[in-house]
Parts: structure tokens; sequence; C-alpha cells
């Protein structure tokens, strides 16, 4: 029988060759297989990658694109408080759309009752306004004369609502409620500003009695002009001195004033059942 010399390689197995030509055990793993898959004649082996797994290329000559910066994310907060935003502004708009208007006014000979409601009779206008006194004042009912507490005569002439006098006034008896005071006033004149006193602003010289509050206070007129337009004025209880009402300038040639409520009489004495206008005031644009 023949013996295998260590030496020899086997029959099945490929002969090997270290690198740097040295012996090794290991030296199998450094072959070349020329009949391997992928090998021809010694050549390095060439791997084909799948087109979709190649790196991008980009010629040398331009530079490659940054990629497109993140687009910043909404903060949902921000976009819940803008909502709630607009769902108040549209509530307040809804709402004041919904109120009734302070005031409006028709145009002359539209066949409509034309009344403009004054927001607030304490409204200061922009113009300077000069006082503007009638030059006729006519009413449909006047009180006759009574006394003082001293016995003195007091007479209730229309003419003391203009005579710029507390003490003095035009008393009508009954709560006055449609009762009219017509006002003549310059030709051309502007009125910007009308007023009264709404009660009867005297404190008798002999007993020191204060009338404004034994008597009946007006808290409603309206005011009317020749061109047709209307303004009501809201009048306070308890305030002795002139309410004034700012309105849009109209022709003051003709004026009427129109009583529209009063308070109950403070007094049961006998003539106090009765309204009383102590003072009337017209403002113009100077």
């Amino acid at each position: 029988m023949s013996q295998v010399s260590g030496s020899e390689p086997s029959p099945n197995e490929p002969a090997s060759v270290s690198p740097d030509g040295a012996s090794d055990d290991f030296a199998w793993l450094y072959r070349q297989d020329a009949t391997a898959s992928g090998v021809t004649g010694g050549d390095p082996l060439t791997l084909v990658l799948p087109l979709d797994s190649q790196p991008p290329y980009a010629p040398s000559d331009q530079p490659v694109p940054a990629p497109p910066p993140p687009r910043p994310r909404r903060n949902p907060m921000i976009i819940m408080i803008v909502i709630l935003l607009c769902l108040t502004a549209g509530a307040v708009i809804g709402i004041a759309l919904l109120l009734p208007s302070d005031s409006r006014t028709v145009a002359p000979g539209s066949g409509e009752s034309s009344v403009a409601k004054a927001a607030s009779s304490e409204a200061s206008p922009t113009e300077q306004v000069a006082s503007l006194t009638p030059t006729q004042v006519k009413v449909g009912c006047q009180a006759p004369q009574t006394t003082d507490g001293a016995g003195n005569p007091v007479y209730y002439m229309p003419e003391h609502m203009l005579d710029g006098k507390m003490d003095r006034a035009w008393r009508c008896n009954g709560n006055g409620v449609g009762q009219v005071v017509t006002f003549e006033l310059p030709a051309g004149a502007s009125i910007v500003e009308v007023g009264l006193v709404n009660g009867y602003a005297k404190v008798d010289p002999a007993s020191g009695a204060k009338r404004y509050g034994e008597y009946r206070r007006i808290t409603k007129v309206t005011w009317t002009f020749g061109n047709g337009t209307s303004f009501q004025q809201s009048l306070k209880d308890g305030v002795e001195t002139m309410q004034k009402l700012s309105i849009p300038s109209q022709p003051g040639d003709h004026v009427t004033l129109t009583i529209e409520a009063s308070t109950d009489p403070g007094s049961t004495a006998r003539g106090r059942d009765a309204v009383v206008i102590s003072e009337v005031a017209f403002g113009r644009t100077s």
C-alpha cells in the first residue's frame, strides 16, 4: 500500500498560494479560482448593482443641490386662538347688527315719521357752539296765575322759558303729554344743540321750599325742525340744570318741542299736578 506524503495536496483540494509565498494553513482562502462564477482569467470581480440601489451621481461641474428645508409645523394652539378670535369678532358684529339703532333719520317728504333718537343728551359737539335766542314762542296750554309763599303773584308766561331766569317758568297743568311748544328763530340759522330745564328750578324766597321736586318733571321730549327731521331727547329726573342734546346741523327757522312723558307730581298740594319748563336753549355754529 502506498503512503501519501503530508506535503502532497489532495486531488480534491485546490492548490493554495499564500500572498507572501509562505506556507499557511489558510492559504487556500487566497486562491484564485478561474472556474468561479464572475471571475474570468483571474480578472478582478466586477459587481453590477441594480439601478435602484446605485448612489446618486452628479456631474463634476455642477454642485449637488441641497435638500429643501423642512416646512415649519404650525402650532395648533395658535390656530385655535385665531379661530376663537374670528368667532368672537363675528359674534360682536352680529349682536351689533341685531341691536336697535340709537338714531335714524328719514329724508323729508318720504311720508314716514322722521324720528332720530340721540344716544346721549350730554354729547359734546366738535364745533364751537354759540347761543341762539328764538324770536317768538307759542304754547297751547298755560296755567293761571298763582302766588308764592309771601303772597306775591306768580305768572307762567311762555317767554319765561327764554329769559335766563330759573325762578320763572312756563307751566301747564296735568301730565303735559302731547303738549307742543313752537319756537321761531332767525332765518338761516343752523341749529346744532337744543336743551331745556325739565322742571320748576325755583326756591321760594319766602319759605325756602324747593319747587322742582313738588311738580312733575318732564322725562322725554321730541324736537322737530322745519325740514321734518325729529330728535327725541331723554331727560334725567332730579337734574335741575340745563340738559343739552347735540344734533347734526338743522335749519332753525321753525322748531317745535313736544312733551312725550313726565313723572308723577312730588307733592299732593293744590296746583302741583303740572309740568313746568324753567328754561330752553338753542345752540348754533359760530
